[in-house]
């Protein structure tokens, strides 16, 4: 069955997935209101709430992009659970390759397909030491990025989102998506730095992008430039944002940090938990 793939392209842009979900379903598996749809919608529901928190996108979704959510997956459920999770969004994009919206499946790369057991074996956060690494290789552009995914703890569209405007060095915040963030200090010095050599001696009086950042390939490209000089191993932007919710949980409670890293509830900050936990055992 064809579907109206302008007005699949016209919602997934406007995040409207319940909307999406309604076009999608005469081509996903099972009958109206049979368990397995039923199963299915259940698993693209949590896709799709996951891309939001993120900041991702269904059509941009790149191999990196599978991984990240695999993770999350499989630090949330349980193997079996995680499995089903990920056969369900890769059915997703099987449908949208079907419809001629795509043409490669994400989520049936290797990285995304491979053995989900025992997901403590996979690494899923930049460790302390591999920070400071990263900041000692880093131009005064990258020591202010990676502060504000490994110490802020921003998403990558937050990042590039982020306005000069936003930056209230006075009183430590940053302004983002709605909330305050208390900046460290190195990382108020660090915007400070980058913001006089954008030219802004008065940066409360700055206006505009802190980055000329266009896209999120573009966050991903820099931030692997700068492992390779730092050599450190490469891992997505989201553990950096990892790396920050940990160092925070060791500074404040499970429901501040949670607020300062702008998640839904404790079900997204529970990963977070677990990694915390396990650093403490090692």
């Amino acid at each position: 069955m064809l579907l109206s793939k302008s007005q699949l392209r016209r919602l997934f842009g406007q995040q409207d997935f319940a909307a999406a979900l309604d076009l999608l379903v005469p081509a996903l598996p099972g009958t109206p209101g049979s368990t397995t749809q039923i199963n299915v919608l259940s698993g693209l529901r949590i896709y799709f709430g996951w891309l939001q928190e993120q900041g991702h996108g269904v059509l941009a979704a790149d191999e990196v992009q599978a991984a990240a959510y695999r993770d999350w997956l499989t630090q949330t459920y349980s193997p079996a659970t995680a499995k089903n999770r990920l056969s369900q969004v890769r059915t997703l994009y099987d449908v949208l390759i079907a419809q001629a919206m795509l043409s490669s499946n994400p989520f049936r790369t290797p990285t995304a397909t491979g053995p989900l057991n025992r997901p403590q074996d996979h690494r899923r956060a930049y460790t302390p030491a591999e920070v400071q690494r990263l900041l000692a290789h880093a131009t005064p552009e990258e020591r202010a990025l990676v502060l504000l995914g490994g110490h802020a703890g921003l998403t990558g569209p937050e990042v590039i989102g982020l306005q000069f405007e936003d930056v209230q060095l006075h009183s430590g915040l940053l302004t983002v998506r709605g909330r305050s963030i208390p900046g460290s200090e190195l990382l108020l010095d660090a915007l400070q730095s980058w913001g006089h050599l954008r030219g802004h001696t008065a940066l409360f009086q700055a206006q505009g992008p802190v980055f000329e950042i266009q896209n999120p390939a573009d966050l991903r490209q820099r931030l692997y430039r700068l492992c390779r000089r730092a050599n450190v191993p490469y891992q997505a932007w989201q553990a950096l944002r990892n790396a920050a919710g940990i160092r925070l949980l060791g500074l404040q409670t499970q429901l501040e940090t949670q607020a300062y890293l702008g998640l839904a509830g404790y079900e997204s900050l529970r990963p977070l938990v677990k990694l915390k936990q396990k650093e403490q055992e090692d």
